[in-house]
């Protein structure tokens, strides 16, 4: 997966020079984002939504997402309102006293937010995602396993800064 994203993201990079490019970060992930319009956009995101080490174990997450944006508003307003579409894909695992335990989740979601234009190369934004979740889980302790699917509706929130740096 890290492979297939830095690889889209290298690609995303050397294509269409004269866009606009914003470098992000949220709460728990980076993101890079590239404007393929006036109004459109095309965003990537890595996050690490949990990392623990505790006695005899630890676990760690893993997420990424690509999402298409359409804004409402132009690059100079205060304010620039969006909304889109996207795909996340999410992958957790963990271990400790004799048991691991993995799982994998898909979340397509539409999503909405804005931009708070704070200077012409600094905003910060806010946005809200949902969707339905299809998991795939395996959990095993040396001698009984188990795995299993199901599909549940999930949610998001994003909170960052970006800086446009083209």
């Amino acid at each position: 997966m890290k492979k297939i994203l830095l690889s889209v993201l290298t690609l995303a990079t050397l294509s269409t020079a004269s866009a606009s490019e914003k470098f992000g970060a949220y709460l728990l992930g980076v993101q890079y984002q590239r404007d393929t319009n006036d109004t459109d956009a095309v965003r990537y995101g890595l996050g690490v939504p949990l990392a623990g080490f505790f006695d005899g174990g630890g676990a760690v997450a893993l997420s990424g997402d690509v999402s298409f944006l359409r804004h409402t508003a132009a690059a100079t307003e205060t304010v620039q309102p969006y909304y889109g579409a996207g795909l996340g894909l999410s992958a957790v695992l963990g271990a400790g006293s004799g048991a691991s335990v993995g799982a994998v989740g898909l979340y397509p979601n539409v999503l909405a937010g804005a931009n708070f234009n704070v200077t012409d190369q600094f905003s910060l934004f806010a946005e809200g995602s949902v969707g339905p979740v299809v998991a795939f889980a395996y959990a095993t302790d040396g001698q009984n396993s188990a795995s299993g699917a199901d599909v549940g509706l999930g949610y998001g929130l994003r909170l960052g800064v970006n800086y446009k740096f083209r």
